[in-house]
């Protein structure tokens, strides 16, 4: 009997916590403002400017395997929002000369968070198109380097 008691008397203080009221010279101790804006942080805004003017280019395609799950596939260039990357489809991005990182992620379930994929290093010249795949392989989703040779 007394473990039915137990019960009622918790629920009986967590619901007249709630009750106490503030002097009105003393600020309340915790005020939480946060909205639903500020919780739900869906994908970035992709802006594509950024990478489209420049003397190189990075070709970065999503090659489907059957661990794929469709997810659409956010790439980074040295940090920042380069493109969408869909299954199947590719991106093209045009860069300055020198190395870069390129990345990506995966934003989760409503946009609480974010699976990031770890970045390649490409170094970029004018004289040669660099390609660079996203798979998911058994283990591990990643961007890899390819041949200019292969599609």
């Amino acid at each position: 009997m007394i473990c039915r008691f137990t019960l009622a008397v918790a629920m009986a203080a967590i619901t007249l916590t709630g009750c106490t009221s503030h002097k009105k010279d003393e600020p309340a101790t915790t005020s939480i403002t946060a909205s639903a804006k500020d919780f739900f942080k869906g994908p970035a805004v992709v802006s594509a400017e950024d990478f489209s003017t420049g003397p190189t280019q990075v070709d970065v395609s999503h090659v489907t395997s059957r661990t794929d799950d469709g997810s659409a596939v956010y790439v980074t260039v040295d940090g920042k929002d380069a493109g969408a990357l869909i299954r199947g489809q590719s991106l093209q991005l045009h860069l300055p000369a020198g190395e870069h990182q390129v990345g990506g992620y995966v934003p989760t379930l409503l946009g609480f968070g974010r699976v990031t994929i770890p970045a390649v290093k490409v170094t970029t010249t004018p004289e040669k198109v660099k390609k660079v795949a996203y798979s998911t392989g058994l283990k591990t989703p990643a961007f890899t380097e390819t041949d200019a040779g292969q599609g």
